[in-house]
């Protein structure tokens, strides 16, 4: 079913999803904050605020990196707040934490909207080609709704009963992710001294019952980067990672819970952004124990 379909925020994913829901064969417009991105997207309909999209679509997706870029889009004079709601369904598919997802939900549904929430696992490739993983919150009817539109992003759709829970799984499965690409850049730190390839550690534990899947999918990417070239795409980067783990430890702190692991993580993270490999692929989190 065509639909009448905005995306606010064209980074690497919202591109790729608007990319993917034209091939689907909506009717797609969008905004971003810088509009030679929406300029650039072929069969895309730019305007010129997220209120725009909203007043032009059916269902608006919103794609942003974090809450504070997220705050703006809402509230703004021209934010997807002081469009027309009443006839629109927001779907969030930021990696936000729960709180700030339910704020966004709770100011959509007061101005007449519907919401869910959907954060996505899964890259640039898996968007285009509707192989995300969606975990979508919210009420039953609202969900159903977007259907339509998740069905042609997502393989694969897990539901849960409020915004905020879908907000909690995308920080939980991005955890065990961004972990193991540490714990694989210092497995082929402890091998080297052994004679051990870079190549074979990758290889092996790639297929193992100890690889994240990610590993495997991701062995081209994280060799380049351990052989000191830089991954020929960026899918999730270290930017957004370092990011998503700062979100994951804020939550476990508010909650009261000590996360070690989180932190730890977080830390060396935070030395490769600092050292300049932010805008480098999630692969070059592996390489950076490695550094010379």
């Amino acid at each position: 079913m065509a639909l009448r379909v905005g995306v606010v925020g064209l980074g690497r994913m919202g591109t790729a999803m608007a990319e993917r829901l034209i091939e689907r064969g909506h009717q797609v417009s969008g905004w971003n904050r810088t509009a030679s991105r929406a300029a650039s997207i072929g069969g895309l309909a730019p305007k010129s605020s997220p209120a725009e999209v909203v007043d032009a679509s059916d269902v608006v997706i919103v794609m942003l990196l974090d809450e504070e870029a997220a705050r703006p889009v809402y509230h703004s004079e021209a934010g997807l707040l002081a469009g027309d709601l009443k006839s629109c369904l927001i779907i969030d598919m930021s990696t936000l934490k729960p709180g700030d997802m339910l704020a966004n939900a709770e100011a959509v549904r007061a101005s007449g909207g519907e919401f869910v929430a959907c954060p996505v696992g899964g890259t640039i490739g898996p968007a285009r080609s509707g192989k995300l993983l969606g975990l979508a919150g919210g009420e039953t009817a609202a969900i159903e709704r977007a259907m339509p539109v998740l069905s042609d992003l997502c393989d694969r759709i897990e539901r849960f009963d409020s915004p905020e829970a879908a907000a909690a799984m995308k920080l939980a499965i991005n955890l065990p992710l961004l972990a193991a690409f540490q714990a694989l850049g210092e497995s082929a730190l402890m091998a080297r001294g052994y004679g051990i390839t870079a190549e074979r550690v990758v290889g092996i534990i790639g297929k193992s019952p100890g690889g994240a899947p990610a590993i495997g999918l991701r062995s081209a990417a994280i060799l380049s980067e351990i052989g000191g070239d830089r991954a020929e795409t960026v899918g999730f980067s270290l930017d957004a990672a370092e990011k998503d783990l700062r979100l994951i430890d804020e939550v476990g702190r508010e909650a009261g819970f000590d996360m070690p692991l989180t932190e730890a993580v977080r830390g060396q993270a935070h030395d490769a952004v600092r050292e300049g490999w932010g805008e480098r692929d999630l692969a070059a989190l592996a390489a950076f124990s490695l550094r010379a």
